[in-house]
């Protein structure tokens, strides 16, 4: 039988119905959708809880405390008011009436000390130049008869000489005359006379030894003498020295409770104490008469003027080594409608950009950091009270841009962010 004369119709006639056709495109249009989507950019960020504060410490608020130990005596100043530098903010009375005369009786005393221990210090300065002076004279004159008594011996040795001479020719003098006396050419009163000559010579001789010994002796005697006084002077000098050390040291310390008593003399001749900045009252925390207050007490709450902010940025030890010094943020504050897509910062709404100025080097609280973000220059944030110091904030430090599908898979596989070395300008 010969098929091929035989048409079969029905298989044309068999088509897709219309809606399979419709999520069949839908589908594909999905999925290319989906597919193109996985290559669009997307930019990593880590993200962090943050809190607006005062960029210089000195700004930031703080409790101002008692002076003295007694009572609050009134306060001039109310809650939220601002106050100039120099206000009086209270006054405090003090628990002993009597105190102040006695602070005065102190500071009295302690400046009759002073004057007595200057007097002192200058009279031992005036000790002190009249020893040098003293000692300056003293081994004057004392190399003065030293040189004298060297001149002396040398004058003694030189009249030796001659006389050993003498002596020699007295000795030839009578060994002649005994030859002539024996031989009876030579008288014997003559030669008596010459022995006496010889013996006087000799007895010279012997006498100017002992004279030269004898100024030897005072030579030494001298030097012994001179090395006494040199010392026993030296020992007073160094004992005013030392006593003038002390005595200008005792000087200082009197000048110390001088200046501190005079401090603590004002302060209560006053009790009076005043705003050392512009800023406001946040907090009147005492402010009842009867109520004894301690010195160090907090009395009020204070916060001065503001004139630069920034955040505390906490982060996780995690994310910690990718935080870099000039890496891009963007700011999200509580209380501001906002809307963020982490990964295309472009699309924003109500967020505000800040740049990472600072990462602490150590962690100040367990698997958490800390690091400093500013106003970036380009997008300012809010000014004046549309901001306040302690506004919560939502951050995402803006990393290396990469296509969604290798965000995906990073974020499955629990890899970190690639990590982004930023390019920080130096400060001129």
């Amino acid at each position: 039988m010969n098929m091929s004369k035989y048409k079969y119709e029905a298989l044309e006639m068999l088509h897709l119905h219309p809606f399979v056709r419709k999520v069949w495109l839908v589908s594909s249009i999905v999925f290319f959708i989906f597919v193109s989507m996985l290559f669009l950019p997307w930019e990593q960020t880590i993200k962090g809880e943050g809190k607006l504060i005062a960029t210089d410490p000195m700004q930031r608020d703080y409790n101002i405390l008692a002076t003295i130990d007694g009572f609050v005596d009134e306060v001039y100043v109310h809650e939220n008011q601002f106050v100039k530098k120099g206000t009086p903010l209270f006054r405090l009375v003090d628990l002993d009436k009597e105190y102040d005369e006695k602070l005065k009786s102190i500071h009295l005393s302690s400046q009759e000390q002073y004057v007595d221990f200057q007097k002192q210090v200058e009279n031992i300065q005036e000790k002190g130049d009249n020893l040098e002076n003293y000692l300056r004279v003293g081994l004057n004159v004392y190399t003065q008869k030293f040189q004298q008594i060297k001149n002396k011996i040398e004058s003694l040795r030189l009249k030796k000489v001659s006389l050993e001479k003498n002596h020699e020719i007295e000795k030839l003098n009578v060994s002649r005359l005994e030859t002539l006396y024996k031989e009876g050419i030579e008288s014997k009163r003559n030669f008596d006379l010459a022995q006496n000559i010889y013996v006087k010579a000799e007895a010279e001789l012997k006498k100017i030894d002992i004279d030269i010994e004898i100024e030897n002796n005072n030579l030494d005697i001298i030097k012994q003498e001179k090395e006494k006084f040199l010392k026993e002077t030296q020992n007073k000098i160094k004992l005013l020295d030392n006593s003038s050390l002390n005595s200008k040291a005792k000087l200082k310390s009197i000048s110390q409770d001088i200046q501190r008593n005079s401090l603590n003399v004002q302060r209560y001749e006053s009790g009076t104490v005043v705003a050392q900045r512009d800023g406001f009252i946040v907090r009147v925390l005492q402010n009842e008469k009867n109520r004894l207050i301690k010195k160090g007490d907090p009395i009020i709450h204070f916060s001065p003027l503001i004139s630069d902010k920034s955040i505390l940025l906490k982060i996780s030890d995690f994310n910690m080594p990718l935080l870099k010094e000039g890496l891009p943020a963007r700011i999200m504050f509580y209380g501001w409608p906002a809307l963020q897509i982490s990964g295309w910062p472009k699309i924003r709404y109500g967020t505000f950009a800040g740049v990472v100025e600072k990462v602490e080097p150590i962690s100040h609280e367990k698997g958490f950091y800390y690091a400093r973000v500013v106003e970036d220059p380009k997008e300012p944030w809010p000014k004046g009270d549309n901001l306040r110091v302690g506004t919560q904030s939502t951050i995402w430090v803006r990393l290396n841009t990469v296509p969604i599908w290798y965000q995906m898979w990073r974020l499955m596989n629990a890899f970190p962010p690639q990590m982004l070395t930023p390019v920080v300008e130096k400060k001129k």
